[in-house]
């Protein structure tokens, strides 16, 4: 048995397709796109920053001052993306009036989203989602979390639930047996919460059929 033939018959147990990178935000690597966002919501113009001249992507502020402006809870598109921040105030209804936080999210550089809270005072609320076209297949997903309380769903479904009150990146696989036509991110959790959508990886089921004991015999040459 040599080598090479052990090696290959790796290669066809292993199947499959190379995984495609899939993103929740547009991708400002190569610092060819200044970053917009453009309101959702019929509220008014948007606090948006481009950070091209810096790092790259850029960002949105829900500035919440009470109930006075409207920015309690917004919605936007960026890029082909769709996007929403809300704020439920843990405040009393007499101290309302000077309830003020900067919750955000961040688009970053490589396509990464981040969803951040300002105040330890009530909850907030993000998602993120994009139209796809995937086949059968299965999802490879990582985020990050600070150490605050949060819960992840994927489309309506809870994913992770983060109570470990530690800084921590994990990776989860999120099979979808009947492809997808819509990716739909949800985080939501304390008022200081901080989430990270790091990394999204697809794998399309394999059309290969799985080779039998004969053939891997075969193919190793005993």
């Amino acid at each position: 048995m040599k080598w090479w033939n052990i090696a290959a018959a790796l290669a066809v147990l292993a199947g499959g397709a190379d995984a495609e990178i899939l993103m929740m935000s547009h991708d400002f690597t190569e610092f060819q796109h200044p970053f917009w966002a453009t309101e959702a919501d019929g509220k008014g113009d948007l606090i948006q920053w481009d950070l091209t001249d810096r790092n790259g992507g850029g960002s949105v502020w829900l500035n919440a001052d009470g109930f006075f402006n409207n920015h309690l809870d917004r919605q936007y598109t960026a890029h082909g993306f769709r996007y929403g921040i809300k704020r439920i105030p843990g405040a009393p209804v007499d101290d309302i009036s000077d309830f003020i936080t900067n919750d955000w999210i961040q688009h970053h550089r490589d396509g990464a989203v981040e969803f951040g809270g300002n105040d330890s005072r009530g909850m907030v609320e993000f998602y993120a989602e994009r139209d796809v076209s995937l086949q059968p297949g299965f999802l490879t997903v990582t985020l990050s979390n600070d150490r605050e309380y949060a819960v992840w769903k994927f489309n309506g479904r809870v994913v992770y639930t983060h109570e470990n009150r530690e800084n921590n990146l994990q990776t989860f696989r999120i099979d979808i047996p009947d492809g997808l036509g819509q990716m739909r991110f949800e985080f939501s959790g304390s008022g200081t919460a901080d989430g990270v959508i790091e990394r999204i990886e697809y794998h399309e089921y394999s059309t290969v059929p799985e080779p039998s004991l004969g053939d891997l015999i075969d193919l190793i040459g005993w």
